[in-house]
């Protein structure tokens, strides 16, 4: 078993139980990409959910990280064809917005 799946264990909550879903797969979806930045903004984003849930980040770090790594995600989202942006655009912002909107705060709250 993952490291992130094993941070996503510990979050019991069963309205957060698709966002949980979701979120492993999006960030499993972008560690396989061939785009250099969509595969290095998902291992980002899975080690930072990974430090949080072992308390070795704030929330508050995680949220400027996160913040930091969504303006470049939209950067470089700005920059990709049509079809390339819905693509870069799920697999980066959305999956920051799911972290940092529903995983994280469960976590730290644990």
């Amino acid at each position: 078993m993952s490291k992130l799946q094993d941070a996503l264990d510990q979050i019991k909550d069963p309205t957060v139980a698709d966002a949980k879903i979701q979120f492993a797969q999006l960030i499993s979806d972008g560690k396989a990409a061939s785009e250099a930045f969509i595969k290095s903004s998902a291992e980002q984003l899975e080690q930072w959910t990974i430090d949080v849930s072992a308390n070795k980040m704030t929330q508050d770090e995680f949220d400027n990280l996160v913040s930091a790594q969504t303006i470049l995600a939209k950067n470089f989202v700005a920059s990709q064809a049509l079809a390339a942006q819905e693509r870069a655009e799920e697999l980066t912002i959305k999956t920051a917005e799911l972290a940092a909107t529903k995983i994280v705060p469960l976590l730290v709250a644990l």
